[in-house]
């Protein structure tokens, strides 16, 4: 299995190259995304609702919503939200901020043993075993 960052999600809905090849070049995987990755393409919804109106909203959830229901959706279980915050609270000892949904991402991947990570920003899984792989917007 294989754990999509929820950047390669919006990167995909938006037609961007350089994830398409990514993904093109891996065969025979199952490619699955963590459940707060669907809370995070509807926060950048519910701002295009606000700020561009419901047309533009509409467009944009079914488009989501179709590439969506591509992927297996991975549960957030207490492990995952344990070692999230294990890892948070480590991390902010340190100075460092990552944002709780990509900590719950690697934790998710890590947990459930995951082959690897696809993602845009690598940096934010590094504290994670779990192999990262990254790719460039074209």
């Amino acid at each position: 299995m294989i754990v999509l960052d929820t950047n390669v999600i919006i990167d995909l809905g938006r037609g961007r190259s350089g994830v398409k090849k990514k993904l093109e070049n891996i065969k025979e995987a199952e490619f699955a995304i963590s459940a707060i990755t669907i809370q995070e393409i509807y926060v950048g919804l519910g701002y295009i609702l606000e700020k561009h109106g419901k047309e533009l909203y509409e467009k944009n959830k079914e488009k989501s919503q179709n590439l969506l229901e591509d992927y297996t959706i991975l549960k957030i279980t207490r492990p995952i939200l344990e070692l999230s915050g294990l890892k948070k609270g480590k991390l902010r000892a340190k100075g460092v901020t990552v944002e709780i949904q990509d900590l719950i991402i690697g934790s998710t991947a890590e947990i459930l043993g995951a082959e690897k990570i696809i993602t845009r920003n690598p940096k934010h899984f590094e504290v994670f075993k779990v192999r990262i792989e990254s790719y460039e917007l074209e």
